[in-house]
């Protein structure tokens, strides 16, 4: 078990730093140490679980331009309460798949930033290196047009880089072009808890819904929203009106099955533990070049992360010492970077 330390806390909770052991863990410490296997989370299905409502606190983004922009981020503690009130616990349900992943999930929301390799990967948090990567894209956003692309999101979590873009969508007038993003993690229910969540949010608060949120006049506080079929509804609208389309994926690497090529390859703080850069490596080449070859006009690969990972071993040098370790490995060119304090990078990848 590892411990960053260096997680983006939300406003509404204490940071704790106690360092927990493998035998504190409960339920997630007796569960064989497997990779859970590629599965398609719906997003019906995921919205249909949600609770009647959701309470967020804005997370500011400092963007390239010097600028900062606010977007609304789903409480842990909203998350938790969900979780028990799903009666998670009830031996019952044991046998299930998706409460199993829950009950671990409820065990990491009391000690949020500890990592559990091939049982919980930190996805709950918001890590600093998503916000690097947001800021970055804001920066290249004249020169690269997300409408119409085919994105992926590797190791999303909360997701900030993929809320970014779709801030960006839902703030513009409506498109023709059709805009694939898609989003992988490896707990469901990290999927289930905070990254469609977030992204209802984000929509919400965009100009997208705006109508919607006039017509509905909602009683509630600026910081609790109602998961009612009408928003839902809306929501499904918007989507279509905007040429949205969203896919989430849930499992580990070595078992993830790409859906095709993509334009914007994306992933932040996702090299910590040099076992996993070959998969990690592996699917991002076959994200960029799945249909044969493509020039590098043809897509973009962005990597956010700290240049080194106390206590795991992973870091920049191993990641880039992955990535041209092969005939079909890259070039890594570091593109903006941080020398104060924990240093940190995003790094674009050209796949040969």
């Amino acid at each position: 078990m590892f411990k960053f330390n260096f997680d983006v806390e939300d406003d509404t909770e204490q940071s704790t730093d106690v360092n927990h052991t493998t035998q504190n863990h409960g339920p997630a410490s007796v569960q064989a140490v497997v990779p859970d296997v590629f599965t398609e989370l719906f997003l019906t299905d995921a919205l249909n679980s949600l609770p009647s409502k959701i309470s967020y606190s804005p997370i500011t983004i400092p963007l390239a331009s010097g600028a900062e922009l606010s977007l609304p981020r789903r409480d842990l503690f909203d998350a938790r309460f969900q979780l028990i009130s799903q009666n998670v616990d009830d031996p019952d349900a044991l046998e299930q798949p998706s409460i199993t992943d829950a009950r671990s999930a409820l065990h990491f929301l009391d000690a949020p930033s500890d990592l559990v390799p091939l049982v919980y990967e930190g996805g709950l948090k918001t890590w600093e290196c998503s916000l690097d990567l947001a800021s970055y894209l804001d920066g290249i956003s004249s020169q690269f047009d997300v409408s119409g692309k085919r994105v992926l999101e590797i190791g999303c979590g909360t997701s900030i880089p993929s809320l970014y873009i779709l801030h960006r969508i839902f703030s513009s007038p409506p498109s023709q072009n059709q805009t694939h993003i898609h989003l992988q993690d490896y707990n469901a229910s990290v999927l289930e808890l905070v990254t469609i969540p977030n992204i209802i949010l984000t929509w919400y608060l965009s100009e997208a819904a705006e109508t919607y949120r006039k017509s509905e006049e909602q009683a509630d506080s600026p910081l609790e929203l109602d998961i009612s079929e009408s928003l839902k509804d809306a929501f499904h609208q918007s989507l279509m009106t905007y040429g949205v389309e969203l896919r989430f994926f849930s499992g580990s690497w070595d078992t993830f099955d790409l859906c095709g090529s993509y334009n914007l390859v994306l992933t932040s703080e996702t090299i910590y533990r040099m076992e996993s850069l070959p998969s990690l490596t592996a699917i991002m080449r076959g994200a960029c070049k799945a249909e044969g070859p493509k020039g590098v006009d043809d897509y973009l690969c962005l990597v956010a992360a700290k240049v080194l990972y106390f206590g795991v071993g992973g870091g920049v040098t191993e990641f880039v010492r992955c990535v041209q370790g092969s005939d079909e490995g890259g070039t890594v060119k570091t593109v903006w970077e941080k020398t104060q304090g924990v240093e940190r990078r995003v790094m674009s990848i050209t796949w040969n």
